[in-house]
């Protein structure tokens, strides 16, 4: 499975390392009992986890296919037919987690697919 996105790096927000501790919150359906979280030591990594839950939706729907691909359009769909998506991150100058509700998740998955194609490239 491959992503295809323009990509260039981005810095993270100030007051926000892109390192901070991060509890990604799911609600896959309309079913409370498909409400779950993932805590992460970082932002990238619940980027990547979200990426991931979608890689493996897509080999579900195509199990025959050898090679997927896809642009950011798609993992903004998959993000939206999801009943609910938010993450907590936490910010070390509040002593606090600071909500993130779709909209800014989608924000982050362009930037974050952006940086790894320009460390791909390096």
């Amino acid at each position: 499975v491959s992503a295809r996105a323009s990509r260039r790096r981005v810095g993270g927000e100030r007051g926000m390392a892109d390192e901070s501790h991060t509890i990604l919150l799911v609600q896959y359906n309309v079913q409370l009992g498909s409400r779950c979280y993932h805590d992460f030591e970082g932002r990238s990594l619940a980027l990547d986890y979200l990426l991931g839950i979608y890689e493996k939706e897509l080999k579900r729907l195509n199990p025959g296919s050898k090679s997927i691909t896809y642009d950011i359009a798609d993992v903004h769909g998959y993000l939206d037919q999801l009943s609910d998506v938010a993450c907590l991150e936490f910010d070390s100058s509040l002593g606090a987690y600071v909500p993130r509700r779709k909209p800014w998740l989608k924000d982050q998955l362009i930037k974050h697919l952006q940086q790894q194609a320009e460390e791909d490239g390096e």
